[in-house]
């Protein structure tokens, strides 16, 4: 009989954009709620990085971060609804969850880079578009962010439950990188290239910041 081995799941570079959703969210809410809006936009800038290098990664990274890997069809969901089991790497709901968040930040960021708010802020891509689209954009920003609320309250009981009631340890293999499992898998990809997605992603978004046009003066 073959023993179970550690076999690599996450990589490094998704476990570090993983963790460092939590302190990022936390610390982009606390600087909007205290008006601290300079330290809110290198923050959301941070993060709209961190989701654009995952979603690239998601392309070209290692075996269980590629989006071709955990991203199935819905007769496989209803299947795995029917019939849980444990999963390396995201399970068929798992990937569902991994898409929306993915999602949401991107959406949160982007309205945000568009949105102004007479009172404390304006975003640095704003002035690009014409009032209707800053309003839209402005206005999704707020929708958007109770939005990702709700879903990372519902994500979070998820792991919970997964972690507590079906004893599958998400949280361990998200930490250590590795589970003990009987399948192989595919060696992880450099971090290096990581490295590189990451400050394409940071070139590019500083890029479009300087060439956008200054906010209109009022005297």
């Amino acid at each position: 009989m073959t023993s179970a081995t550690h076999n690599p799941v996450w990589d490094l570079p998704i476990r570090i954009f993983h963790w460092c959703l939590l302190p990022g969210i936390g610390f982009m809410w606390w600087t909007g709620e205290t008006g601290r809006m300079e330290w809110h936009s290198y923050c959301a800038y941070g993060l709209i990085c961190l989701v654009v290098s995952r979603i690239v990664w998601g392309f070209i990274g290692s075996y269980h971060a590629r989006f071709f890997h955990f991203l199935v069809g819905p007769k496989r969901i209803i299947q795995y609804i029917r019939e849980p089991g444990e999963v390396t790497g995201h399970n068929p709901l798992g990937a569902l969850s991994t898409i929306a968040l993915l999602g949401l930040l991107l959406a949160q960021g982007l309205s945000g880079l568009f949105s102004v708010d007479d009172a404390s802020f304006e975003g640095p891509l704003a002035y690009i578009a014409d009032g209707d689209f800053i309003d839209t954009a402005t206005e999704w920003h707020e929708v958007n962010w109770s939005l990702l609320q709700a879903f990372i309250a519902l994500h979070l009981l998820a792991i919970a439950f997964y972690q507590f009631k079906r004893r599958q340890r998400l949280i361990q293999v998200m930490w250590f990188g590795s589970s003990e499992t009987r399948q192989g898998a595919e060696p992880a990809k450099s971090s290096l290239l990581a490295l590189v997605v990451l400050a394409a992603a940071a070139g590019c978004l500083w890029l479009a910041i300087a060439m956008a046009p200054e906010p209109p003066r009022w005297y």
